[in-house]
This record gives C-alpha cells, sequence and structure tokens, in this order.
C-alpha cells in the first residue's frame, strides 16, 4: 500500500469519527442515526483496509498474495472473461430496465403516489438513454 492509499485511510478515518460525533450530538429522529451510521462504517471499512494491508504484508502470507495477484491480472486480461463480463452487464442492465418498466405498471396499477410512477418510469427511461449514449461513444472510439 502507497503512502498516499495510507494517508486517504487515515482521512477518512478522522471524516468518520466526525460524522460519528455529529450524528451523536444532533437530535433529529432520521437523519442523526444515518450520519452515525455513515461515520460508523467509513471508519470500519478503513480499519479493514489496514489489516487488510497488513494481513498480506506478513511474511507468510506474501507469496500467496502475490499468485492472487497474478491470477487477478490474468483474469482481467482474459479475453472469455472480458466476454463474460460484458455480456453479464448486458443482461443485468437489461433485466433491471424491465423491472422499473413493471414496478411502475404495478404501482399504477395499485394507484401508487404519481411521483412514485413518474420516477420509477424516468429511471427505465433515463438507464435506456444513457446506455445508448455509452454505446455509441463506445462504437465512435473503437
Amino acid at each position: 500500500m502507497k503512502k498516499s492509499d495510507k494517508i486517504m485511510l487515515a482521512i477518512y478515518i478522522v471524516i468518520g469519527i466526525a460524522l460519528v460525533i455529529i450524528g451523536v450530538t444532533i437530535q433529529v429522529d432520521y437523519y442523526s442515526s444515518m450520519i452515525f451510521a455513515m461515520g460508523f462504517a467509513l471508519i470500519f471499512s478503513s480499519i479493514m483496509q489496514f489489516v487488510r494491508h497488513y494481513h498480506h504484508t506478513r511474511p507468510e502470507n506474501v507469496e500467496a498474495y502475490r499468485k492472487k495477484v497474478r491470477q487477478q491480472e490474468i483474469n482481467l486480461k482474459d479475453e472469455r472473461k472480458v466476454q463474460l463480463r460484458n455480456r453479464t452487464g448486458y443482461i443485468s442492465w437489461a433485466v433491471t430496465m424491465v423491472a422499473c418498466f413493471i414496478a411502475s405498471f404495478i404501482a399504477a396499477l395499485f394507484r401508487a403516489g404519481t411521483l412514485i410512477v413518474c420516477i420509477l418510469a424516468g429511471v427505465a427511461v433515463a438507464e435506456y438513454i444513457l446506455a445508448t449514449i455509452i454505446y455509441r461513444y463506445l462504437c465512435k472510439k473503437m
């Protein structure tokens, strides 16, 4: 882990402590507990990053960690796995888009608020438009 990564993790811990203190001191029903939880999660995840780094740099774990990193590099460049990741992304995008349309239809059937129906339909349309824009950009780039 580079020195800059350690500094960033330390900054995250300080921000997390500040959020925990803010969450404890303010007395707003919903937001104080949410701020407290975000601060605690930031502290915990940063500490876990330090622990993971310490674990991987111990002499008995260095060789296994190098093998793991090497295998990850191979998996990232493997053409078959790249195509599988692309296909997985496409399928999950299609499923979420269809799910948004179905959810908006069901919400409309149960006479949910107009705002909820519009948000669900809007998310599906925005997802489709964004995917089209990204596809066209990648077609021009490649």
